[in-house]
């Protein structure tokens, strides 16, 4: 005879494997490569043209494309990805799990800072000292009409949970010039981007893609540019850089850089549940209709 709770016990096996391969086909992509129209072309562009991408400063490591970071609760388009250390790091077999000095990743290139990161620092990164290991590049693109441009990107370090204040890895983008009052990546607070001192409604642990998973923490945000841009010619420059010292990795995966309308500044883009946490509602309802079917005809638990 067929009893409900095998019928239930097949259907959970079915869910579980269906989880499991799901989650084995969203695995995170890292492509390290300088090549500047590659990188361009992962950028993005809708509705602008990309006319050329730039490297400032860096070392190769520092830069590449990446797919699947698809893995909910967050999640993101393909792109690219910086960060002050290896991009190839940044995948969560990298994350040993430990805190303080003795995390990874970490990797100190030897790379210098910037003049541009070093004025903004400076009165506006808590603690701030001097920038090492920037990852910098510029996007020259043109505008065919007045517009708004805007990109989606994660934030990730392992500086956090133990050194959100004295080591203050930080994200920044240039429009238009390399002046403090050129950069566009803040919370309401004018804080930049940092994991641990800003946004810090959207700082979750809970990530599945990459090595910046508990114990470690990121940001995923959205900038669009404060005011609509004239037709013509226009920069965007990407740097992240170590604060205070060369280790301790920070990355930016940047994503569906565009013109369009959107609202203006830095804000959090919501994380839905978690997927498998939304699965398993699913199966479990599924299950629940199960046994109220099978009860129906008659057939013994």
């Amino acid at each position: 005879m067929i009893t409900a709770s095998r019928t239930a016990s097949s259907l959970l096996a079915v869910l579980i494997l269906g989880m499991v391969q799901a989650t084995e086909t969203l695995a995170l992509s890292i492509t390290q490569t300088s090549n500047t129209a590659t990188l361009g072309t992962a950028l993005g562009g809708t509705n602008l043209t990309i006319n050329s991408v730039t490297i400032n400063n860096g070392a190769a490591s520092q830069f590449g494309t990446y797919t699947g970071f698809t893995s909910g609760p967050v999640t993101i388009g393909d792109g690219i990805v910086l960060s002050t250390g290896q991009v190839v790091q940044t995948t969560p077999g990298f994350n040993n799990g430990v805190q303080g000095s003795g995390t990874t990743p970490s990797t100190d290139t030897g790379q210098s800072g910037t003049a541009a990161f070093d004025n903004y620092g400076f009165g506006n990164i808590e603690n701030f000292t001097d920038s090492n290991d920037v990852a910098s590049f510029t996007v020259a693109f043109t505008l065919s009409a007045p517009s708004q441009v805007g990109f989606d990107f994660v934030f990730g370090s392992v500086e956090y949970p133990q050194f959100t204040s004295a080591y203050t890895d930080a994200f920044l983008a240039f429009l238009d010039g390399s002046a403090p009052a050129n950069q566009i990546v803040f919370d309401s607070a004018n804080n930049p981007v940092q994991v641990g001192m800003s946004f810090a409604g959207a700082l979750t642990t809970a990530d599945t893609n990459t090595a910046f998973a508990d114990p470690h923490g990121l940001l995923r945000l959205q900038t669009f540019s404060p005011n609509e841009l004239s037709a013509g010619s226009h920069t965007l420059n990407f740097q992240i850089g170590d604060v205070n010292d060369h280790i301790l990795d920070s990355a930016v995966f940047i994503s569906n850089f565009r013109a369009g309308t959107g609202t203006g500044g830095t804000n959090p883009v919501p994380i839905p549940e978690p997927m498998s946490l939304l699965l398993l509602a699913t199966g479990l309802t599924g299950l629940g209709l199960a046994r109220r079917r099978i009860s129906g005809f008659g057939i013994t638990k």
